[in-house]
């Protein structure tokens, strides 16, 4: 069991706050984003080998773990590979302790309580140290919304919103990437940007809103693990295969609930 620490937290109108707010890095020429692990290492083995060799950098949008039964092997790869990671909702609830677990459903929770069983004490202190937010020359990473890390962008309302912000406080970002929904999305609605179906033309229009979608937990209808790459302005969905029945024969055997691994075969 994790040992309890002092968070670095503060508790700003009832969401879970980290005191490193933004790091900026320099914005390299390929990169990929990867959004939601959930501790589904078999989905992120494979998202990592499908990458092209010319990816120089992977962005992690947050929520390592919690929900799948490999936390500290998917802390370990993300570690290994020096990502420049944010810190999700699910990472602080594990790694502080004094979190509220009624903000979260049941079955959530009992993950929540399980992962911090399980989590090295080197995890669990990479994890809360992490920003709740990024930004390159090129890009904003954030794991919910551009203006609250824990805000779910699910309706062209919220989206709108959060466009506004983005082009009010960050005039020469063409996008931002955000995680925390588990689906797919672009805003606004590329309409004529979009080439080959499932690649997005930054130069046309903008700024964007780019979710990857979940490599560990999909929940729009697709099983696949998916996350985007952006090289030369554009960016380019992916979308991966992975074993699927090994992802849930882990999360039965380790007592999590049987939920956890039956959502996995539907993507929801």
């Amino acid at each position: 069991m994790l040992p309890y620490r002092t968070p670095c937290f503060n508790r700003a109108f009832g969401r879970l706050q980290s005191c490193v707010r933004c790091i900026n890095y320099a914005a390299p020429d390929m990169y990929a984003v990867i959004s939601d692990i959930h501790g589904n290492y078999e989905a992120l083995e494979a998202v990592l080998r499908d990458m092209p060799e010319g990816v120089e950098t992977v962005y992690c949008l947050g929520d390592v773990i919690g929900y799948g039964a490999s936390p500290n092997e998917c802390c370990d790869a993300v570690r290994k590979l020096e990502m420049p990671t944010i810190t999700g909702n699910h990472d602080l609830a594990v790694t502080d302790l004094s979190t509220d677990l009624n903000w979260f459903n049941p079955v959530a929770a009992a993950a929540v309580m399980w992962t911090r069983e399980q989590l090295s004490e080197e995890n669990a202190e990479f994890l809360r140290s992490r920003p709740r937010m990024m930004q390159t020359r090129e890009a904003l990473f954030v794991h919910g919304s551009v203006r609250d890390p824990d805000e779910y962008i699910i309706n062209s309302i919220s989206a709108e919103e959060n466009l506004a912000v983005l082009t009010e406080e960050y005039p020469n970002v063409p996008v931002c990437f955000y995680g925390h929904t588990h689906v797919k999305a672009v805003a606004p609605s590329p309409n004529g940007a979009m080439n080959g179906g499932h690649t997005l033309d930054l130069r046309s229009g903008g700024p964007y809103l780019v979710n990857p979608g979940s490599v560990g937990q999909p929940r729009d209808g697709d099983t696949f693990a998916s996350y985007v790459l952006a090289d030369g302005g554009q960016v380019v969905y992916r979308f991966v295969e992975y074993d699927i029945a090994q992802a849930q024969t882990r999360i039965r055997a380790a007592g999590l609930p049987n939920m956890l691994a039956d959502r996995l075969a539907v993507g929801r």
